[in-house]
């Protein structure tokens, strides 16, 4: 618990019991890995990520057979609960293969823009050498091929059956997510905000050993910018991308361009499209 409230630690496994007292202000997320059995201990578990007006996201995987179990919390908090499949392993390639593709572009303008040409010239000697023997789209292509490996997170993959609302015992879990912000003393949910989002990029990335909470952190302490406002993360080897509403950009973009993560100064900007 001290680890996670002092930041070193992202994660923390808790029992119904442990999650009724916690309080941390940064916590973002809630993973139920069951339906509770009473609607009030859902209540009780995804209240830690909104306490005192703050929002939070909560993810409960379930079967199709405790459907009925989420209709009673739905009738508790009065708050629809958005169904959604859990991601193949065909989507998490397709978003991969995304990440390597904006990689690859940001790469392209930079070196187009002159930003990175003498740096960019000892690779040109490389391609020179092997288009005397290849294709310079088969060269493209191993290269990002080369590229797109070096992003994927070398875990096992396995495809989770898909199983309809209603199915039997034995079918895999899917996946139920709301997104609640939960003030007051009587939990009362509200939808959090849906408006136009801005994907702002930043110039450090894994390799430089930054994390999504790197970011949320240096964001909300230089901006003043709520963390729950903050949407996607995407982190690459040299860059990250990251959503911020579009009203606050230039704010953020203003805030950030003093600021300094893991002592590294920051370069941030708008996505290129």
């Amino acid at each position: 618990m001290g680890r996670l409230k002092a930041g070193i630690s992202d994660l923390l496994i808790a029992t119904d019991v442990a999650a009724r007292g916690l309080d941390i202000d940064h916590l973002t997320h809630v993973v139920n890995y069951d339906v509770p059995a009473a609607p009030e201990a859902y209540v009780h578990r995804i209240g830690r990520v909104g306490r005192a007006g703050r929002e939070g996201v909560a993810i409960t995987l379930a079967e199709p057979r405790e459907h009925r179990q989420l209709k009673n919390i739905e009738r508790l908090t009065k708050h629809t609960i958005s169904i959604d499949k859990v991601p193949t392993i065909a989507d998490m390639r397709a978003q991969l293969m995304e990440i390597t593709r904006s990689s690859i572009r940001e790469a392209i303008l930079d070196s187009t823009e002159g930003n990175e040409s003498e740096e960019n010239e000892k690779y040109r000697v490389v391609v020179e050498s092997l288009s005397d023997d290849f294709d310079l789209v088969e060269i493209a292509m191993a290269a990002i091929r080369i590229a797109h490996e070096a992003n994927r997170n070398e875990t096992e993959e396995r495809d989770i059956v898909d199983a309809e609302l209603g199915g039997g015992r034995g079918d895999k879990r899917g996946k139920y997510g709301d997104r609640d912000n939960r003030g007051g003393s009587k939990g009362k949910p509200r939808s959090r905000p849906s408006g136009p989002m801005t994907r702002l990029h930043l110039d450090v990335g894994r390799n430089a050993g930054i994390r999504p909470k790197d970011l949320v952190g240096a964001i909300a302490g230089e901006t003043g910018l709520p963390g729950n406002q903050i949407g996607s993360i995407e982190i690459t080897g040299q860059f990250s991308l990251v959503e911020v509403p579009q009203d606050q950009a230039d704010h953020v973009i203003d805030g950030m361009s003093r600021a300094k993560l893991r002592g590294k100064s920051v370069s941030i900007r708008r996505e290129r499209i």
